[in-house]
């Protein structure tokens, strides 16, 4: 699934491709990828220019010139296309949009479970979907007071999208590897010094991710996610790299590194 450093990866494509233009028209090539009928959609959105973008977590919002926004949730396998010509349309394409320098842009969902919707507003559109703060952007201060009142494991605490919005399972074992927190320790176990090193580890496990746009393969050596699937593979014994699971997500650790 894409987690925060794809979606702002897909951000910064959706504002070189489309921020400032106006959609001509919109057609829907699969209505169960909406959250509204294709009607509304087309009857809000065309001839509407996109005038910016956010991100909240997993979620990026496009703000309409005539007021709401449009949400695009990319869900497992989601992602844009801009192309020039209709006959170079790549496969999946669920929603395709006309803009105005000639261009479309397509939403592709191999697997149906992206959605695109509308919505009033950014804190509305966080309530409904119940986001805690964007991990990138939450402040030390509203992170520790998101732990200060929870008592859960930590690994599970941290993809609760409810506590910070944003990280999944990749993210959540490099967090904790880094930190060298073992994944079943109980939140409030954690000492201030523990939560500090979470925060801090997130940030720059983001800030890299989001530089990189998720090229695993140029990641330093250093992270774990080289050696699960990218190009320390072949050095996993140096490691004591260890599977199991954790709240019923798959779970990778240093053993010595990271102990109970």
């Amino acid at each position: 699934m894409p987690e925060l450093p794809e979606v702002a990866t897909f951000q910064k494509y959706f504002d070189l491709a489309a921020i400032g233009r106006r959609v001509m028209a919109l057609e829907v090539l699969e209505p169960r990828v909406l959250t509204v009928s294709p009607e509304q959609l087309q009857q809000t959105v065309v001839g509407q220019r996109w005038e910016s973008s956010q991100r909240i977590g997993k979620h990026l919002l496009v703000e309409l010139s005539e007021g709401g926004w449009m949400s695009i949730h990319f869900g497992m396998t989601g992602s844009l296309r801009s192309f020039k010509d209709r006959e170079d349309m790549p496969r999946f394409i669920k929603v395709l949009f006309t803009l105005d320098d000639g261009f479309y842009l397509g939403f592709r969902c191999p697997r149906l479970l992206g959605r695109i919707g509308l919505v009033d507003s950014i804190g509305k559109y966080q309530q409904v979907k119940r986001l805690g703060p964007d991990a990138l952007a939450v402040s030390w201060e509203n992170f520790q007071a998101q732990f200060a009142r929870r008592k859960g494991l930590v690994k599970p605490l941290l993809m609760n999208q409810t506590v910070v919005a944003g990280l999944g399972n990749w993210i959540v074992d490099e967090v904790l590897y880094q930190a060298g927190i073992h994944p079943e320790k109980r939140a409030d176990q954690l000492s201030e010094a523990e939560v500090r090193a979470i925060y801090d580890k997130m940030q720059y496990i983001l800030e890299t991710a989001v530089r990189l746009e998720s090229r695993y393969e140029d990641f330093p050596d250093d992270f774990l996610v080289t050696y699960r699937w990218s190009k320390n593979q072949h050095r996993q014994d140096e490691i004591n790299l260890k599977r199991f699971k954790v709240g019923g997500r798959s779970t990778y650790i240093d053993a010595e590194r990271q102990q109970l």
